[in-house]
C-alpha cells in the first residue's frame, strides 16, 4: 500500500482474478441511482436472486432483517474458503474480496447522532457532537481504497470498521475494537488506543483510507503522499469484513468517493 503499488478507488468495478494478483487498491461499487435500492439491495447486489443465492449458501431463508447479520457472515464464511472460479469477476460475487451494494453510498441505517445527507448520500455535515456512519460495502480480501474530501479542518476520526462495530455520541471510528481511523485535525491515530500519526490536514484535503485485508495493513494518504503504515495485525477470518465508516464532530462536513468517478489521486 505504501509502496508506491498501484491502487484502485472502492467504488467502480470488481477485479478480475489476474488484476486482483497485481498488488492493486480495488474500488467497492458505482453510485448512479442510490434511491432506487431497498434495505436488502444496499447488501445483495442482486434482489431478484436472494432465494436461491441462501439456499446455495446452506440458509434456509432468504434474508430479511431478523437474520441478514446471519446471511452476510455465512456468505463471507463460504467465501474465505472459496476462489473465483471464472477470470472475471460478477457484480454479485462475494468470492472476490467484497460484500454488499454494488452502488457504494453512505448508509443512512447506519446513523448515529444527527448528521445532514446529501441527496446522492456521498456528502456528510455533522449537527451532533459526534456522528458517525458507514458505507453500505464491506470487503475482507485484496486491496481497497476510497477518498475523503473535506470541506472542513476539525476533529474528524476516518477510517474503516466492521459490521459489527457499535459506536454513540461519545466514541467514533477507532475508538472501537475492530476500528481503525486516523485524526489531522488531532494528529491522531486511534484503534481503542491512540498514539501520534499523520500530518495537519487543512480543508480542501483529500484523505484516501486503504486497506489491505490480505497483509492486515491500513495506511493513509493525504493528497495523494503517503503517512506511512497506522495500524498493522488487522484481524482477519470468516465473519470479518470493514466498511468505510467516518466520525464528524460539530459542523464537520466532508464528500467521500468510493470510485463512482475517478480518483483524484489513484496509487
Amino acid at each position: 500500500m505504501a509502496d508506491g503499488r498501484k491502487s484502485r478507488d472502492v467504488g467502480s468495478f470488481l477485479p478480475s482474478s489476474r488484476e486482483r494478483e497485481s498488488g492493486r487498491h480495488f474500488p467497492l461499487g458505482r453510485a448512479e441511482e442510490p434511491y432506487t435500492y431497498s434495505l436488502l439491495q444496499h447488501v445483495f447486489s442482486d434482489h431478484g436472486n436472494l432465494a436461491s443465492e441462501a439456499c446455495a449458501s446452506g440458509i434456509n431463508k432468504a434474508p430479511t432483517l431478523a437474520n441478514l447479520q446471519n446471511y452476510i457472515e455465512k456468505s463471507l464464511e463460504d467465501a474465505a474458503t472459496s476462489e473465483c472460479k471464472t477470470g472475471e469477476a460478477t457484480p454479485d460475487s462475494t468470492d472476490c474480496g467484497r460484500v454488499g451494494a454494488t452502488e457504494v453510498v453512505f448508509d443512512i441505517l447506519t446513523n448515529v447522532g444527527t448528521l445532514i445527507v446529501e441527496p446522492d448520500r456521498l456528502g456528510l455535515s455533522s449537527l451532533s457532537n459526534f456522528s458517525t456512519m458507514k458505507a453500505n460495502c464491506g470487503v475482507y480480501k485484496g486491496k481497497w481504497i476510497y477518498e475523503l474530501w473535506l470541506g472542513s479542518k476539525g476533529v474528524m476520526q476516518l477510517g474503516w470498521c466492521t459490521l459489527n462495530c457499535k459506536f454513540s455520541l461519545e466514541e467514533g471510528v477507532g475508538d472501537t475494537a475492530d476500528s481503525y481511523a486516523y485524526d489531522g485535525s488531532r494528529l491522531r491515530k486511534w484503534n481503542v488506543k491512540t498514539s501520534r500519526y499523520g500530518e495537519q490536514w487543512l480543508t480542501g484535503d483529500v484523505i484516501s483510507c486503504a486497506i489491505d485485508c490480505d497483509n492486515g495493513t491500513v495506511t493513509f494518504y493525504r493528497n495523494g503522499n503517503s503517512m506511512g503504515q497506522a495500524f498493522s495485525g488487522v484481524r482477519r477470518g470468516p465473519g470479518l469484513a470493514y466498511l468505510p465508516a467516518i466520525s464528524l464532530s460539530m459542523s464537520e462536513n466532508l464528500r467521500a468517493n468510493f470510485g463512482a468517478t475517478p480518483l483524484r489521486y489513484p496509487l
